[in-house]
């Protein structure tokens, strides 16, 4: 059952660092962009070349993701299909594993949640949430913590996720009869917003809130209110658990076509259609960036070209 973390920031930063500035032809910046019709049926499509970028260079990055084993890869700019390609055995139209970015379309729908005001504030202390739930190892530090240190993976519990033995945290976690309450009766190693780790758990707290809220799982939530109005069609996501929550960690199938779609909504600061769908707020916090987690230095090199590149042309 290992669980990857695949992060989108990074493979943005990836796919700058293959292209490089010579795929972009002109100043970005500079070319208007016509009046694009909403997704929600479906994408156009163009050449590269009639969206400022070169064949050449998105080719020698189809050929290099390749070699990574990757289901596919697609690039919309300006709105418009500009590339897209598929590895064997994969094939266009059918739902991928998106393994971990399930946790950012949990992030979404809380983010939702605050939109129609079913959750009054992500500063909201956890505890106080599941008070139907006799919660183990509370002290001052579980008090303090927060829907917000859930979002950022800061929330301070103990936890242990690395080679998914059978004695790790999120192991113990799926074997647990009830694994919200699992997860919240972990002690905790410090204060909430102190350090980042990278814990399951968290996303999984944030799912059954979605359902003690809405009284709705997260998927349920979802397809009403994210995936329908954005023409998302192609969803799947696993099973519930003994309580009615959807695996909030990971479990989120959806088509490379879907996918995009809300990386659409946030590249329009959380409207679709002319509805807010998200708080903007909460889109300019995603951007911000406000918690220092660490992806390795290959990684860490892409994002600072891909950011500097962006700050220049946009």
């Amino acid at each position: 059952m290992r669980r990857k973390a695949p992060i989108m920031a990074a493979l943005l930063a990836a796919i700058h660092c293959l292209l490089g500035p010579a795929a972009f032809a002109g100043d970005i910046a500079a070319q208007p962009t016509p009046e694009i019709p909403w997704p929600t049926k479906s994408w156009m499509v163009s050449s590269p070349e009639e969206q400022g970028m070169d064949s050449a260079m998105i080719a020698r990055l189809v050929e290099n993701v390749g070699g990574y084993k990757q289901d596919s890869v697609m690039i919309i700019r300006h709105g418009r299909i500009v590339a897209e390609a598929y590895y064997a055995p994969y094939v266009a139209g059918i739902s991928h594993d998106l393994r971990s970015v399930t946790k950012s379309v949990v992030s979404t729908l809380t983010a939702i949640e605050i939109q129609h005001g079913l959750l009054d504030s992500v500063d909201h202390p956890v505890l106080d949430l599941f008070g139907d739930k006799n919660v183990a190892n509370v002290d001052d530090n579980k008090r303090a913590m927060t829907v917000q240190t859930l979002l950022d993976m800061t929330s301070g519990l103990t936890w242990q996720e690395r080679a998914y033995t059978p004695d790790e945290t999120i192991m113990r976690m799926y074997k647990s009869a009830d694994r919200t309450k699992f997860v919240l009766d972990q002690p905790m190693s410090g204060a909430p917003g102190s350090s980042f780790y990278y814990n399951s758990g968290n996303p999984y707290v944030l799912s059954a809130l979605i359902t003690k809220m809405t009284g709705l799982s997260a998927f349920d939530f979802a397809k009403k209110e994210l995936f329908e109005p954005l023409g998302i069609s192609s969803a799947k996501w696993g099973s519930v658990d003994a309580q009615g929550v959807t695996d909030g960690e990971a479990g989120l199938f959806l088509s490379p076509h879907d996918m995009a779609r809300i990386g659409y909504l946030y590249l329009h600061n959380g409207a679709w259609e002319g509805k807010q769908i998200i708080p903007s707020a909460w889109v300019e916090r995603a951007q911000e960036g406000k918690i220092a987690a660490s992806f390795g230095p290959l990684i860490a090199v892409c994002c600072q070209a891909y950011i500097s590149e962006l700050a220049s042309r946009w």
